[in-house]
């Protein structure tokens, strides 16, 4: 089966270990340490209408969750709750300062439960993902900053001098998706195997903040087709800061392809010193990657990425981009990835396919502009060939949204028979947490339709034009007919054009166009304009 030409990034899934006096809740799909040290455990679940947390906290005193809109506290729907003389308490708030939350008179977060034993406080919460309350933040698609913060000491009054204490140093902010939709690995059965590709000892340059590095490597040499069902990060201890992203290219049928040795630490992407033959690997299509914020990548279980098939050649080529805007010296990196593959294959191929814009030179983002808009389209004319080739349709499993620093609300559509609707929506992007986002529901992709892909640009801060590398063409942008959404905070329900109800924060993504029947599954990856510039 043909397989397509694009790249594609990872979802994140964030684990932790418990102290020892904490009990496991098995029944949450998502957890995550929100400080460093591990104190402050988050837990939760979801469904189409509520969301339910435990907060797992190494203290006896209160404890505060918080939904910001950019990392601050003015803006922020909060909770604090508390165990007391064994009775648990929890407060729905909101700050408009940097000062004690105020009690919000509509009181949408529930306690479930509530306890806590020597060392730590427990809480199960929940709330509507849409409330309605203009002091409460939508949950949804967006990226969230999440507020975390817990005293020592519980309050003696709901608010007042005698309310919950400052916080002092504890406390911070964590971006993450709350609702994103987690792949657990499949358990498997029958034979597995992994190998790591990994760089090896490279300087890291500190008189730029951007490095791209590359090294080509030979796959395993296997006697027939295999699928990759697991890809996972492998990075250098202190490197986390850094190592930002990696993308695996399947090199093209290059008769003796250039192998430096093993101690040899690879060349700097498309420079001089870069052999001329690994430049025809960028012409292949891309086995794995990963970005920073991002965990394992774990393949539905119908689906797994063709190696040592026909169209193979057993090489290919790993870039790296390093990030060092602290212009550090003397670091060196070995980072890269780990595959796992099976011989026992899955019902279909897996591709990629990238929707944004091809790097050229004459892009320019203009200073002090809050929302700079650009956008990329994939047209029925660039589907058609391959979808008539292939013989089917295509079907959309998840969808990776990428900018770079400037970048701030982006988002992929769909034009299908003249409607447009959303595949994926983030009002609140955050450079530094770049998930794989799985559909809900998988997307078809028919002859004649086109892909979009949007970024909106923040340059409020630079005093001069931000240059990017684009390659622009003359046809005409596509535009599509946007159906009204149900506005479910309106007293009359009635449906309403836009993007979502009046509550802060929120936008309507994921609205799945329907069909049936595929052949071959694929990511869109929507990765649009890369800025170099901070």
């Amino acid at each position: 089966m043909a397989s397509l030409l694009a790249s594609f990034c990872v979802i994140i899934v964030v684990t932790a270990i418990l102290g020892e006096n904490v009990i496991a809740a098995d029944d949450f799909t998502h957890r995550e340490s929100l400080d460093e040290e591990g104190k402050f455990q988050l837990l939760w679940k979801f469904d189409d209408e509520k969301i339910e947390f435990e907060a797992q906290v190494q203290t006896t005193g209160w404890v505060g969750l918080g939904l910001s809109p950019n990392g601050g506290m003015p803006g922020s729907d909060i909770a604090i709750g508390w165990v007391k003389d064994g009775t648990a308490y929890l407060t729905d708030r909101y700050a408009e300062a940097k000062a004690q939350p105020s009690v919000d008179e509509s009181q949408d977060w529930e306690l479930v439960s509530g306890y806590e034993n020597g060392t730590h406080t427990v809480l199960r919460f929940n709330r509507k993902l849409t409330t309605c309350d203009v002091r409460d933040r939508v949950i949804n698609e967006d990226t969230l900053r999440v507020l975390w913060a817990w005293h020592d000491q519980d309050p003696e009054e709901e608010s007042g001098v005698s309310g919950p204490t400052y916080h002092g140093t504890n406390r911070g902010a964590r971006a993450t998706l709350l609702l994103n939709r987690k792949l657990t690995e499949t358990p498997t059965t029958g034979t597995t195997y992994s190998f790591d590709l990994l760089m090896n000892n490279v300087p890291i340059p500190d008189n730029q903040d951007t490095t791209y590095w590359c090294r080509v490597f030979q796959m395993p040499n296997l006697p027939s087709k295999h699928h990759i069902i697991k890809v996972e990060p492998i990075i250098t201890p202190g490197n986390d800061g850094i190592f930002h992203h990696v993308l695996l290219y399947k090199c093209r049928t290059i008769p003796n392809i250039t192998i430096v040795p093993e101690e040899h630490p690879g060349h700097a992407c498309q420079s001089p010193n870069m052999p001329s033959d690994w430049y025809g690997c960028y012409g292949g299509s891309i086995v794995a990657a990963w970005a920073i914020g991002g965990g394992d990548v774990i393949y539905p279980e119908h689906v797994g990425y063709p190696i040592s098939d026909s169209e193979d050649s057993g090489y290919v080529l790993m870039e790296v981009h390093y990030d060092n805007p602290q212009l550090e010296s003397g670091m060196y990196d070995s980072s890269g990835i780990r595959m796992m593959y099976t011989p026992e294959l899955r019902d279909n191929d897996v591709g990629t396919l990238e929707v944004g814009v091809i790097v050229n030179k004459y892009h320019a983002i203009p200073p002090r502009a809050v929302d700079f808009k650009s956008a990329a389209f994939c047209s029925s004319h660039c589907l058609n060939a391959y979808m008539e080739e292939l013989g089917e349709p295509i079907k959309i499993i998840g969808v990776m949204l990428h900018a770079h620093l400037l970048g701030v609300r982006l988002n992929a559509r769909l034009i299908h028979n003249g409607v447009e609707t959303d595949i994926a929506r983030d009002d609140n992007y955050d450079f530094n947490l770049q998930n794989m986002r799985m559909l809900k529901e998988e997307i078809t992709v028919y002859p004649g339709d086109t892909l979009i892909t949007e970024c909106i640009y923040n340059s409020e801060h630079k005093d001069s034009v931000v240059y990017d590398t684009v390659q622009q063409y003359a046809a005409p942008f596509p535009r599509g007919t946007r159906l009204p959404t149900e506005d479910i905070c309106s007293p009359s329900a009635t449906p309403t054009p836009g993007d979502g109800p009046g509550p802060a924060g929120g936008s309507t993504a994921l609205q799945a166009h329907h069909a049936a029947g595929y052949v071959l599954l694929t990511y869109l990856v929507a990765l649009v304009l890369t800025v170099w510039a901070e």
